[in-house]
């Protein structure tokens, strides 16, 4: 089940290896289906957890739902925080997608 912590900002995951990144969301058209998706892309093999803060709403990033109910726009501020094995390469992955003016090509 997804974790969406609507209301909530819970910015600590409880695992002491998790890393957290801050960046601003430069996608044209924001957090919508394609750019989800890229997430969901993205996330799909790492074994570990991975959640995306905008403002006070947290979503679980292999969640399609989760993360269209972050309704982020363009120029949100995003924190990207991952733990388990290869967090770091899926944080820079993310802020990478995050971080571009246009959506990639799938």
């Amino acid at each position: 089940m997804s974790e969406l912590n609507v209301g909530r900002f819970d910015p600590i995951m409880s695992e002491p290896d998790s890393i957290r990144r801050n960046v601003r969301l430069k996608l044209a058209q924001g957090l919508h289906i394609r750019a989800c998706s890229n997430v969901i892309a993205i996330v799909s093999d790492f074994a570990g957890k991975v959640l995306i803060h905008v403002g006070d709403k947290s979503a679980d990033a292999s969640s399609m739902f989760d993360l269209l109910l972050l309704t982020a726009v363009p120029d949100s501020d995003l924190v990207i925080e991952a733990s388990g094995d290869g967090a770091e390469s899926i944080v820079e992955k993310l802020e990478d997608l995050f971080s571009k003016q246009t959506d990639p090509v799938e």
